[in-house]
């Protein structure tokens, strides 16, 4: 009989005690996830900064592809259109870089119009872009 009891009394406690175990595990595996989470956002921000480091150097050509460009003063409508630019880097900081625009390729008909060709290529005369914003244009002279 008291075999029996000492049976009992284990059986009714193994449920509880195996929830205390789950309880903690699950406690444990979201602690992991919460870690891997900030690892990964940590990865992501160091690849970011390195693409970011990208061997911009004064001199060096990028693209600007699809550059939102807004035309119109006050009393006309205004026309929004797209350009891809050819730039090249002219200064560098830790995050952005100073082009001059080369050439552009326009993605409309207002764009494409012969007569608005100057003021699309020096809107973009020493202006200061995000890094992000432009890829580089690997050629010869980059080592």
């Amino acid at each position: 009989m008291d075999n029996i009891l000492i049976l009992l009394i284990v059986m009714s406690l193994t449920p509880v005690i195996l929830l205390f175990i789950i309880y903690g595990m699950f406690i444990r595996i979201k602690k992991l996830t919460n870690e891997v989470s900030e690892l990964n956002s940590k990865i992501s921000q160091q690849n970011q900064k390195q693409k970011s480091l990208l061997k911009f150097y004064i001199g060096s050509k990028a693209l600007l592809n699809d550059y939102s460009l807004m035309y119109g003063n006050k009393t006309d409508k205004k026309i929004e259109f797209t350009v891809d630019y050819e730039v090249e880097v002219v200064d560098i900081s830790e995050t952005e870089i100073k082009v001059k625009a080369l050439n552009f390729v326009g993605n409309d008909s207002f764009s494409r119009d012969p007569q608005n060709r100057q003021s699309i290529i020096s809107f973009l005369q020493d202006k200061w872009i995000s890094k992000n914003e432009a890829q580089l244009i690997l050629d010869e002279s980059y080592s």
